[in-house]
Protein backbone atom coordinates (compact mmCIF):
# COMPACT_ATOMS: atom_id res chain seq x y z
CA UNK A 1 0.00 0.00 0.00
CA UNK A 2 1.41 3.40 -0.94
CA UNK A 3 2.26 5.96 2.02
CA UNK A 4 0.41 8.95 1.60
CA UNK A 5 1.13 11.99 3.37
CA UNK A 6 -0.41 15.54 3.99
CA UNK A 7 1.71 18.36 4.51
CA UNK A 8 -0.15 21.31 5.62
CA UNK A 9 2.02 24.75 5.34
CA UNK A 10 0.43 27.06 8.17
CA UNK A 11 1.79 30.13 6.93
CA UNK A 12 0.28 29.88 3.83
CA UNK A 13 -2.21 27.56 3.68
CA UNK A 14 -0.99 25.55 0.79
CA UNK A 15 -1.68 21.79 1.14
CA UNK A 16 1.21 19.43 -0.63
CA UNK A 17 0.09 15.75 -1.35
CA UNK A 18 3.32 13.07 -1.11
CA UNK A 19 2.58 9.64 -2.48
CA UNK A 20 0.01 10.10 -5.29
CA UNK A 21 -0.21 12.00 -8.41
CA UNK A 22 -1.96 15.33 -8.35
CA UNK A 23 -5.50 13.19 -10.37
CA UNK A 24 -5.30 10.86 -7.38
CA UNK A 25 -4.67 14.48 -4.68
CA UNK A 26 -7.78 15.86 -6.16
CA UNK A 27 -10.30 12.44 -6.01
CA UNK A 28 -9.16 11.94 -2.68
CA UNK A 29 -9.73 15.46 -0.98
CA UNK A 30 -12.46 16.14 -3.55
CA UNK A 31 -14.28 20.08 -3.39
CA UNK A 32 -11.57 21.07 -0.51
CA UNK A 33 -8.21 21.41 -3.14
CA UNK A 34 -8.11 23.70 -5.69
CA UNK A 35 -7.47 22.27 -9.00
CA UNK A 36 -4.33 20.07 -8.12
CA UNK A 37 -0.52 20.04 -10.21
CA UNK A 38 2.03 17.68 -10.07
CA UNK A 39 5.30 19.14 -8.44
CA UNK A 40 8.98 17.82 -7.59
CA UNK A 41 12.15 19.19 -6.54
CA UNK A 42 13.20 22.42 -8.47
CA UNK A 43 9.38 22.82 -9.81
CA UNK A 44 7.31 23.43 -6.18
CA UNK A 45 3.60 24.49 -6.55
CA UNK A 46 4.26 27.84 -5.46
CA UNK A 47 7.60 29.59 -6.81
CA UNK A 48 6.83 32.83 -4.68
CA UNK A 49 10.53 34.25 -6.56
CA UNK A 50 12.23 36.66 -5.01
CA UNK A 51 13.49 39.68 -6.92
CA UNK A 52 17.22 38.97 -8.04
CA UNK A 53 19.92 41.78 -7.01
CA UNK A 54 20.89 44.06 -10.00
CA UNK A 55 24.51 42.28 -10.91
CA UNK A 56 27.08 44.88 -9.51
CA UNK A 57 28.98 43.71 -6.33
CA UNK A 58 31.78 41.69 -8.14
CA UNK A 59 34.19 42.03 -5.14
CA UNK A 60 33.93 38.77 -3.90
CA UNK A 61 33.10 35.34 -4.43
CA UNK A 62 30.42 35.26 -7.50
CA UNK A 63 27.86 32.66 -8.56
CA UNK A 64 25.34 31.88 -11.58
CA UNK A 65 21.76 32.09 -10.48
CA UNK A 66 18.60 30.77 -11.74
CA UNK A 67 15.97 31.98 -9.58
CA UNK A 68 15.45 32.34 -5.39
CA UNK A 69 12.47 31.51 -3.75
CA UNK A 70 10.83 31.30 -0.64
CA UNK A 71 8.17 28.94 1.66
CA UNK A 72 9.19 25.72 0.27
CA UNK A 73 7.61 22.91 1.88
CA UNK A 74 9.18 19.65 -0.22
CA UNK A 75 13.27 20.19 -0.67
CA UNK A 76 14.26 19.50 2.90
CA UNK A 77 12.59 19.60 6.50
CA UNK A 78 10.54 22.30 7.33
CA UNK A 79 9.73 25.58 5.74
CA UNK A 80 12.26 26.57 3.42
CA UNK A 81 14.48 29.34 1.74
CA UNK A 82 15.96 28.12 -1.85
CA UNK A 83 18.62 29.40 -4.17
CA UNK A 84 18.62 27.53 -7.66
CA UNK A 85 22.08 27.56 -9.29
CA UNK A 86 22.55 27.69 -12.62
CA UNK A 87 24.36 25.45 -15.38
CA UNK A 88 24.28 21.80 -15.26
CA UNK A 89 26.54 19.44 -17.11
CA UNK A 90 24.56 16.31 -16.18
CA UNK A 91 21.21 17.24 -18.19
CA UNK A 92 19.17 14.56 -17.05
CA UNK A 93 15.93 13.13 -19.12
CA UNK A 94 12.79 14.97 -18.40
CA UNK A 95 14.57 17.40 -16.14
CA UNK A 96 11.40 19.67 -14.74
CA UNK A 97 13.78 22.45 -15.24
CA UNK A 98 15.71 22.62 -18.89
CA UNK A 99 16.47 26.25 -18.42
CA UNK A 100 18.91 25.70 -15.73
CA UNK A 101 21.24 24.09 -17.44
CA UNK A 102 22.95 26.35 -19.68
CA UNK A 103 25.75 27.85 -17.76
CA UNK A 104 25.59 31.18 -19.16
CA UNK A 105 22.09 31.46 -18.85
CA UNK A 106 20.81 33.61 -15.09
CA UNK A 107 22.36 36.11 -13.29
CA UNK A 108 26.00 36.75 -11.91
CA UNK A 109 25.19 37.56 -8.54
CA UNK A 110 27.96 38.30 -5.73
CA UNK A 111 28.08 35.30 -2.51
CA UNK A 112 27.28 38.42 -0.66
CA UNK A 113 23.93 39.48 -2.64
CA UNK A 114 22.52 35.64 -2.74
CA UNK A 115 23.10 35.30 0.79
CA UNK A 116 20.79 39.03 1.21
CA UNK A 117 18.31 37.87 -0.87
CA UNK A 118 17.98 34.03 1.00
CA UNK A 119 17.67 36.00 4.68
CA UNK A 120 15.18 38.57 3.10
CA UNK A 121 12.57 38.69 6.01
CA UNK A 122 9.80 38.06 3.15
CA UNK A 123 10.93 34.57 3.27
CA UNK A 124 10.05 33.54 6.98
CA UNK A 125 9.20 32.22 8.63
CA UNK A 126 12.28 29.83 7.88
CA UNK A 127 13.39 26.45 8.46
CA UNK A 128 17.07 26.60 6.62
CA UNK A 129 18.36 27.05 3.10
CA UNK A 130 18.58 24.61 0.23
CA UNK A 131 20.38 24.55 -2.69
CA UNK A 132 19.46 23.06 -5.95
CA UNK A 133 20.21 23.21 -9.75
CA UNK A 134 21.28 23.28 -12.03
CA UNK A 135 24.22 21.17 -10.32
CA UNK A 136 25.47 22.83 -7.20
CA UNK A 137 28.63 21.04 -7.84
CA UNK A 138 29.52 22.58 -10.82
CA UNK A 139 30.28 25.63 -9.21
CA UNK A 140 32.62 24.42 -6.29
CA UNK A 141 34.38 27.58 -5.51
CA UNK A 142 31.34 29.88 -5.40
CA UNK A 143 29.38 27.61 -3.54
CA UNK A 144 31.52 26.91 -0.84
CA UNK A 145 31.86 30.83 -0.16
CA UNK A 146 27.73 30.32 0.32
CA UNK A 147 27.94 27.23 2.23
CA UNK A 148 30.76 28.90 4.29
CA UNK A 149 28.50 32.56 4.92
CA UNK A 150 25.05 30.79 6.22
CA UNK A 151 26.73 28.26 8.04
CA UNK A 152 28.43 30.89 9.90
CA UNK A 153 25.25 32.11 10.66
CA UNK A 154 24.04 28.67 11.62
CA UNK A 155 21.60 27.66 9.25
CA UNK A 156 20.53 24.49 8.26
CA UNK A 157 21.69 23.62 4.55
CA UNK A 158 20.33 20.63 2.40
CA UNK A 159 22.29 20.63 -0.78
CA UNK A 160 20.61 18.48 -4.05
CA UNK A 161 23.31 16.77 -6.63
CA UNK A 162 22.95 15.00 -10.10
CA UNK A 163 26.11 13.22 -8.71
CA UNK A 164 26.77 10.29 -6.02
CA UNK A 165 28.48 10.80 -3.18
CA UNK A 166 31.42 8.53 -3.74
CA UNK A 167 31.32 10.19 -7.56
CA UNK A 168 32.07 13.41 -5.77
CA UNK A 169 34.73 12.01 -3.21
CA UNK A 170 36.36 11.08 -6.73
CA UNK A 171 36.54 15.21 -8.00
CA UNK A 172 39.55 16.74 -7.55
CA UNK A 173 38.36 20.16 -6.43
CA UNK A 174 39.10 20.70 -2.46
CA UNK A 175 36.44 22.67 -2.42
CA UNK A 176 33.61 19.99 -2.70
CA UNK A 177 34.90 18.18 0.01
CA UNK A 178 34.82 21.07 2.48
CA UNK A 179 31.39 22.25 1.11
CA UNK A 180 30.07 18.39 1.71
CA UNK A 181 31.68 19.27 5.45
CA UNK A 182 29.74 22.31 5.43
CA UNK A 183 26.11 20.38 4.13
CA UNK A 184 23.52 19.19 7.10
CA UNK A 185 21.83 16.85 4.30
CA UNK A 186 22.86 16.10 0.72
CA UNK A 187 20.25 14.49 -1.70
CA UNK A 188 22.54 13.01 -4.07
CA UNK A 189 22.09 11.35 -7.63
CA UNK A 190 20.61 12.10 -10.97
CA UNK A 191 16.86 12.45 -11.68
CA UNK A 192 15.60 9.32 -13.21
CA UNK A 193 12.02 9.96 -14.57
CA UNK A 194 10.89 6.26 -14.82
CA UNK A 195 11.54 6.54 -10.64
CA UNK A 196 9.58 9.81 -9.94
CA UNK A 197 6.25 8.59 -9.10
CA UNK A 198 6.41 7.57 -5.26
CA UNK A 199 9.67 8.76 -4.81
CA UNK A 200 9.65 9.70 -1.00
CA UNK A 201 10.10 12.88 1.48
CA UNK A 202 12.19 15.34 -0.68
CA UNK A 203 13.46 13.41 -3.66
CA UNK A 204 12.80 13.86 -6.98
CA UNK A 205 13.38 10.45 -7.88
CA UNK A 206 13.87 6.83 -6.29
CA UNK A 207 17.13 6.53 -6.84
CA UNK A 208 18.27 9.56 -4.76
CA UNK A 209 19.21 9.01 -1.44
CA UNK A 210 19.29 10.94 2.00
CA UNK A 211 22.07 11.49 3.18
CA UNK A 212 22.92 13.48 6.43
CA UNK A 213 26.17 15.06 7.44
CA UNK A 214 28.21 14.07 3.96
CA UNK A 215 31.28 15.29 4.75
CA UNK A 216 31.83 13.04 7.33
CA UNK A 217 30.18 9.80 5.73
CA UNK A 218 32.46 10.51 2.42
CA UNK A 219 35.50 11.10 5.19
CA UNK A 220 34.49 7.66 7.24
CA UNK A 221 34.71 5.97 3.46
CA UNK A 222 37.46 7.12 2.66
CA UNK A 223 39.80 5.86 5.28
CA UNK A 224 37.50 2.80 5.18
CA UNK A 225 39.24 1.79 1.48
CA UNK A 226 42.17 2.46 2.55
CA UNK A 227 42.14 0.07 5.53
CA UNK A 228 42.45 3.03 8.29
Amino acid sequence: MTEVTWILDPSSGHLVVEGVTAEEAAALAGDLLQTARDLNCARPLHWATAPLATPADTSGAMLRVARIYHGSVVEGPGRRSVVQLQGCPIKCRGCFVPETHDPDGGTALSVAQVVDTLLDPAGEPRDGITMLGGEPMAQPKGLLALLSALKALNLHIVVYTGYTLDALGRRPELEIRKALLLTDLLIDGPFVATQAYDAGEWRGSRNQRLIYQPGVVLAHRQRRGRGA
